[in-house]
């Protein structure tokens, strides 16, 4: 029906009052049956998306978001519908909600520089600088096979909590990237995400110590070869990851499914934090010694 109804009003009214009373379930009940009866809105999505955050829970944050989204997909220049979305945004504790505060905020002022939705440039946090996909997939990971161990549990766990959080991209991401981890033969890969400090080192020391064997041993040449097999793990992981990005950035939009309870032990995914001292002299340890033992090669080729 046309979005100026008078029954879509009234319903839109009833509902407003009713999160201005503090009753947001009835808020949320109200909005929902006026969807379903009147067909969608974008005031109606603004007032079931705003009904979910004033909950204040995480949950109902995601279902918050869920709803905004789905407003945006049918009303993607409503500037109700942005103005709730980015309030969510920039209200929650979540970096990829607060970084989307940012983008949202643009876009009001983009479409209407002078209306009371557009939120001052100055409100809103600037884009911080976030980890990369893959350190967070790293991250990620490592963490949830430290407490569930078994990969192809963690995946499964991983795929439950993505199920019940739809709108959650990281924990979609995870879950693709568990399920890659675990298939057969890609345990070195999995070595790397677990213990990524000693994984990388053992990595490197392979590559620098072979080449020098070959070096001091007076060995032919292509034996350098094996010196590789260290390294192109990293591409590797590398490709892993990324396939397991695009998989989580193509999955459909799906409805929000509860978790087993038997998997309320399944860890909560904290900031990632930045790079540790040990982390950054180990790089810089890499950087020195393999070129290094690289040029050495390079030398005894030449020689030959």
């Amino acid at each position: 029906m046309h979005a100026g109804h008078e029954d879509t009003i009234a319903a839109c009214a009833d509902a407003e009052a009713l999160l201005r009373e503090g009753r947001t379930s009835a808020a949320r009940k109200a909005a929902r049956a006026a969807l379903y009866t009147e067909g969608p809105d974008p005031r109606l999505y603004a007032l079931l998306g705003r009904a979910y955050a004033a909950e204040g829970a995480d949950d109902q944050a995601d279902r918050a978001e869920a709803v905004f989204r789905e407003g945006l997909d049918a009303f993607p220049d409503d500037l109700g519908l942005l103005a709730a979305y980015t309030d969510l945004c920039l209200t929650d504790d979540d970096p990829a909600r607060n970084r989307r505060a940012h983008e949202l905020a643009a876009r009001l002022r983009q479409l209407a520089p002078d209306s009371a939705q557009a939120v001052p440039a100055a409100d809103v946090p600037g884009p911080v600088k976030q980890p990369s996909g893959g350190r967070v997939q790293r991250h990620d990971a490592r963490l949830v096979l430290a407490v569930i161990g078994h990969p192809a549990g963690a995946a499964q766990q991983a795929w439950d909590q993505a199920r019940s959080r739809p709108a959650d991209d990281r924990t979609a991401v995870l879950a693709e990237t568990l399920t890659a981890l675990a298939r057969r033969g890609r345990a070195p890969l999995r070595l790397l995400v677990r213990a990524p400090l000693a994984g990388s080192l053992g990595c490197w020391a392979w590559f620098v110590v072979l080449l020098l064997a070959v070096v001091a041993l007076g060995l032919p040449a292509w034996a350098g070869l094996a010196a590789l097999l260290g390294p192109m793990l990293f591409p590797l992981l590398h490709g892993v990851l990324r396939g397991a990005r695009r998989r989580a950035g193509a999955r459909p939009h799906v409805s929000a499914e509860p978790p087993p309870s038997s998997y309320a032990t399944f860890p909560a995914l904290p900031p990632v934090p930045p790079y540790t001292t040990r982390e950054k002299a180990a790089a810089a340890l890499v950087v020195l010694t393999a070129p290094a033992a690289l040029a050495v090669f390079a030398g005894y080729l030449a020689r030959r």
